[in-house]
């Protein structure tokens, strides 16, 4: 589904994540990998050459966002960036609940390990890495300030918020993340899983503070 000109998402089957493909440059998140065929199927039919993809780029490290690293790492070649205090779970598996997929765990060597503030840049675009803690001790948000276009992996979804509950959560943690996202200007909402968001995301992100305190 195309977002904007340069932006497309491809919809997770079941309980994989979102994966957006950022002017056929930049992957983020790669799901489980069960829907892997399908998915590169779906790239090709939107006219985009799996080739030119040079950045896959993980939010967290969740196994239904890192599961397909390896097969979109062989087709493409691409680095694999992910949020620094996530990277060693990328690498070992550890809390990355891939038990939880029915999945044996493959892993991802990280090549570039990202911080706060990072600034990640695609042909159209130039995203500000956001730490956000709470949902992972890593997790991380991707925000766009010209286009004001957030990708908010699993802190921020269209009508709720990731959970806490699992080994590296805080709730304390995800409500500072949400009052960090409260001061950029957001029109635009990709999260990682569920329907993207088109305004309103000011007074969805005050009515989760509000929900969870």
């Amino acid at each position: 589904m195309r977002i904007t000109e340069n932006i497309f998402l491809f919809d997770g089957i079941g309980s994989s994540s979102n994966i957006y493909l950022i002017d056929n440059q930049l992957l983020v998140d790669t799901g489980l990998g069960i829907s892997f065929e399908k998915i590169i199927g779906d790239i090709r039919d939107a006219g985009l050459s799996l080739e030119k993809i040079n950045i896959i780029l993980n939010t967290h490290c969740h196994y239904d966002h890192i599961g397909g690293n390896r097969l979109f790492k062989k087709l493409t070649n691409a680095e694999i960036y992910a949020p620094e205090l996530d990277a060693e779970n990328i690498e070992t598996g550890k809390d990355t609940f891939y038990e939880l997929f029915r999945s044996d765990f493959i892993s991802s060597k990280v090549d570039r390990k990202l911080k706060d503030g990072e600034i990640i840049k695609t042909e159209n675009y130039s995203f500000k890495i956001i730490h956000t803690p709470g949902h992972t001790k890593g997790s991380i948000c991707l925000y766009e300030p010209e286009k004001k276009i957030l990708i908010s992996g699993d802190t921020l979804f269209s009508d709720s918020v990731g959970r806490t509950d699992l080994a590296g959560g805080n709730e304390s943690e995800l409500i500072n993340s949400l009052k960090k996202l409260q001061k950029p200007d957001i029109e635009i909402l990709l999260p990682g899983h569920g329907n993207f968001k088109k305004g309103g995301i000011k007074e969805l992100i005050k009515n989760m503070i509000n929900f969870l305190e």
